[in-house]
């Protein structure tokens, strides 16, 4: 396209045409305020906060909306344009309510922010504020505080054109403007939650988050989603060794600015469980803690002489896991039957924006390391009719997860030797032989492959349990035992042996593959 060069602050700046001032700042690392403009939102340029000064313009034109143009000179700090913003500021706070003790926007608000850049001073509004709605449910996820709200529009903008659903709109005018529900509907789309993101206030704040810690106290971690295979990025926000809550990382090759409810607030299931801290080994009595020396020699004992065996590995399990699996249960039985967990399901349009029909969010790497053979449906059919004298399970509930549950309890019943490597006792764990204590995912680092081939980086955000273990340390005792002793025993050290012997790996480091991933051939 073609080159523009224009001058912002007296720096020289070169854009392509059709850019917009604001844009085009950005790229140079010249921040101008503003709340309406959203990068992937239509303009709107209602909130006035953007006005920049333009050579030869003889008025202050908004940054939002105007194009960046060969030789323009701009200046976003001039008096006049200060004097501006001051006054914008003003004005938007005449009935804004003395809520920032009791908002949960506070510390992320950008009306805090601006007021201390661009105002800083008392109000002068004499007479009495214009008082709205306040705590009004829009949905499941969605609280509306109408007193705080700026009309930015930026929720109604992101219903229509990025959902399609049109839930919401702005009603009455002057003062009286307010953002309201269409007559019988509730905001429940499938990507609700992220008009909670985009709200540059507190009017919109999340029913799940709100009045659970105050966000100068979140420890921010960037991670993928375990929720489903598109493997959204997102930000893991914890305190105190909890997860608080996730929030979307912008990638444009991914997710862009979202992600989706279900995702948002999947975490619950994965953490929320009373956790195993100890290995546990089937006695007359039933299951009884044990030590790991024990759990280990009995599992290598007798998986090596109770064939065939086969494996289940969660498709939340990394890269780096999947990779090592693969290898014991190849080592304890050249014909063992491997099989990452994947089942599909239907999506609706809505949903189709940004889920995947499974939700397993590493299955596709899980099979590039080698967990696949037929099919997790055809090893579960074989399961059921008795084909294998022993199982091991990682990271999944089949009983919970499968339709045909009372089946598929009788067929572990009958098995000679069941072992359950999982974060808590599930309902499979009560009837393993060994059960062994792994992490959830938010405790562990490593890689994820998404539905489309682009391979990302898992942080650990907690701090596991004492007892619990990583499942590489525990793969890597396994092999150990077997006689395949894994001498680079780190996340980051197991994946450059992936990179030596996958071929659509090779090449590859976790410096590579940075913040936003890498996009590996089909």
């Amino acid at each position: 396209m073609d080159a523009v060069k224009l001058t912002i602050d007296g720096k020289e700046v070169t854009t392509t045409k059709g850019t917009t001032v604001i844009q085009a700042a950005a790229e140079a690392g010249i921040t101008i305020p503003h709340y309406c403009y959203h990068p992937k939102l239509t303009i709107a340029g209602n909130c006035r906060m953007c006005l920049v000064e333009i050579e030869k313009m003889p008025k202050l034109q908004i940054a939002c909306n105007t194009q960046a143009s060969e030789g323009m000179a701009v200046e976003t700090q001039s008096p006049k344009v200060l004097a501006a913003r001051k006054a914008v500021m003003e004005f938007l706070l005449i009935n804004h309510p003395l809520d920032c003790p009791i908002c949960d926007q506070a510390g992320e608000c950008w009306l805090q922010d601006y007021y201390m850049q661009h105002d800083l001073q008392a109000s002068r509004f004499a007479e009495g504020k214009q008082h709205e709605r306040k705590r009004e449910v829009f949905g499941p996820h969605v609280v509306f505080d109408g007193e705080r709200c700026i009309k930015c529009t930026r929720c109604v903008r992101f219903l229509q054109e990025v959902t399609r659903t049109d839930e919401l709109t702005v009603v009455d005018r002057g003062d009286h403007s307010t953002i309201a529900l269409f007559p019988g509907t509730v905001l429940d789309n499938p990507l609700s939650a992220n008009i909670n993101d985009i709200c540059p206030v507190g009017a919109l704040t999340d029913r799940d988050f709100r009045f659970r810690v105050r966000v100068w106290y979140l420890q921010k971690t960037p991670s993928i989603c375990p929720g489903c295979s598109t493997g959204c990025n997102i930000s893991v926000e914890s305190y105190q060794n909890r997860i608080a809550r996730f929030k979307p990382r912008i990638n444009e090759e991914v997710n862009s600015h979202w992600i989706c409810d279900e995702g948002r607030y999947c975490f619950y299931a994965l953490t929320d469980v009373e956790r195993i801290t100890a290995p546990l080994i089937r006695q007359e009595g039933g299951l009884v803690p044990t030590d790991w020396k024990t759990a280990l020699g009995a599992v290598i004992s007798v998986l090596s002489g109770a064939q065939p065996v086969c494996g289940v590995l969660s498709g939340r399990n990394t890269n780096e896991e999947a990779f090592l699996f693969a290898k014991l249960l190849r080592r304890l039985s050249p014909q063992a039957r491997l099989e990452v967990y994947y089942r599909e399901r239907k999506l609706t349009e809505v949903e189709k924006i940004l889920k995947s029909p499974d939700r397993s969010p590493n299955f596709r790497g899980a099979r590039d390391m080698g967990v696949s053979d037929d099919g997790f449906e055809p090893l579960l059919s074989d399961l059921l009719d008795g084909k294998f004298r022993s199982a091991y399970f990682v990271g999944e509930d089949l009983l919970r997860e499968v339709a045909q549950g009372e089946k598929v309890r009788q067929a572990l019943k009958k098995l000679s030797f069941l072992v359950v490597q999982d974060t808590h006792l599930s309902e499979t764990a009560k009837l393993a032989h060994v059960v062994l204590p792994a992490v959830n995912f938010a405790e562990k680092e490593g890689t994820y492959t998404n539905r489309k081939g682009r391979i990302q980086r898992l942080r650990p955000a907690l701090v596991p349990p004492a007892g619990a273990r990583q499942d590489l340390e525990i793969f890597s005792l396994l092999l150990a035992r077997v006689g395949e002793p894994i001498r680079r025993a780190t996340p980051g050290e197991i994946f450059l042996e992936i990179a030596r012997e996958v071929p659509r790996y090779r090449g590859l480091t976790y410096e590579s593959i940075g913040n936003l991933g890498v996009q590996i051939e089909s």
